[in-house]
Formats: C-alpha cells, structure tokens, sequence
C-alpha cells in the first residue's frame, strides 16, 4: 500500500483554489490536498498538530505573500517544504521565494506536467525550476535587479539538506555533471542547487563557497 502524501494549498482566489486542488489530485491517488483560502488559516493549523508533507502556495496574496509564509513556518520550527506556484514568473520575485528557502517556483501559466514534476521534486528535498526559468535565471544572475537583493545572515544559511547532500560533492571537487550522476538527478536540478548554496552563502565561485562553509561548520 503506497503513503499518502499530505498536501496543503494556499491561495486567496478560491475559484483557482478548487481548481488546483483537482488538478494535484488528478496527478497522484495518494496526494490528498486540504485549501486554505489564507497562509495564516494553514498556519494555525500546523500549530494545532496537523501535518503536511508539501504546501503549494500562490506567491501573491492580500494578508501575506509567499516569503513571509517561508519565514513565518521557519520561525515556528517547521521543515515542512513549500513550493510557490504564482502568475508572476520573471526576476526578482523568482530568485527572492528560492533565497528565502522555497523548494521551487512554478508559473501559473505551466502545464500539469511542470507542476507535478516540481511537487516530485519539492517532495524529495530538491530545487525546481522549469527550464525556461532556469534560462531567465541564469540570464538575469549579473543584473541590478539580483546583486541588489540582500543576502541572509550568517548564522541562516537556509540550506536545505538536499542542498547539503550536494555542498558535500562540490567540497570534494565532483563537477555538476557528477553530481547528477552521483545523486540521480538532473543536471540542471543541480545547477539550480549549487546557485542556491551560492546566494544563501553570498559567494560566486566554489572555491570561495566551500571556504564560507567550512567557516560556517556546514562541513564539520
């Protein structure tokens, strides 16, 4: 008998609300999904006990967005992973929700394809992104709008343990290509990996990012 997968959607349009909840349960009979029509309905929830494996969260919403729902569940001590799905898919919103400890982000605009691939990825600890937001991303990692975002303290890396798994492999030198290999999964989930450790660590290069770790003890 296959675990069911406990999921907890949170957006302010209930009309959207209903209609992803049909279509995370058309991905999977063992997701079972509960809508909150606000992050602090979901919240309170968690707080009296109950227990989500994922939370798929719009990013945009009147009584708070997407970040401050990371954040909120972060000071409460809570793992559980989110994964943003938002009608606004360019920079910097992207780059923020993945900085602030998001496990993906996925456009509104998206087939039910992407959206199950990132509910897989964000289930087994892994960054998602869709291949044309990975570009986006990519293109944008120089400009203003990126290099003016703030990066975390010290002390809050917010790395997660996937991102862990792959620090690991880049201390001891692997290539990205390796690491795909080593940790079975693509090299573009990778990439996406390692730019994540670099913006939580605020550095650009490996060198430089296994340097901050060891300072940090990440690779005690």
């Amino acid at each position: 008998m296959s675990k069911k997968v406990n999921i907890a959607l949170i957006d302010d349009h209930r009309m959207f609300l209903d209609g992803l909840r049909e279509v995370i349960n058309s991905l999977s009979p063992d997701y079972i999904c509960e809508g909150y029509a606000s992050p602090r309905e979901t919240i309170s929830e968690i707080e009296n006990g109950r227990v989500f494996d994922l939370i798929v969260s719009d990013f945009v919403m009147e009584e708070m967005n997407g970040i401050a729902l990371i954040l909120a569940l972060k000071a409460r001590q809570c793992q559980v992973p989110v994964l943003i799905v938002s009608g606004i898919d360019t920079l910097p919103p992207v780059e923020k929700v993945l900085q602030n400890g998001a496990m993906g982000f996925v456009p509104k605009s998206a087939p039910t394809e992407v959206l199950g691939q990132g509910i897989s990825a964000a289930l087994k600890g892994e960054v998602f992104l869709p291949p044309e937001l990975w570009t986006v991303m990519e293109a944008g990692s120089a400009s203003p709008q990126m290099t003016n975002i703030p990066p975390p303290t010290e002390g809050d890396p917010l790395i997660g343990p996937r991102q862990m798994e792959v620090l690991k492999l880049v201390a001891e030198g692997y290539s990205n290509k390796r690491i795909s290999d080593v940790l079975a999964i693509s090299e573009n989930t990778v990439k996406t990996h390692v730019k994540h450790i670099f913006r939580q660590l605020n550095v650009t290069r490996r060198t430089a990012c296994v340097s901050k770790a060891q300072t940090l003890g990440l690779l005690d």
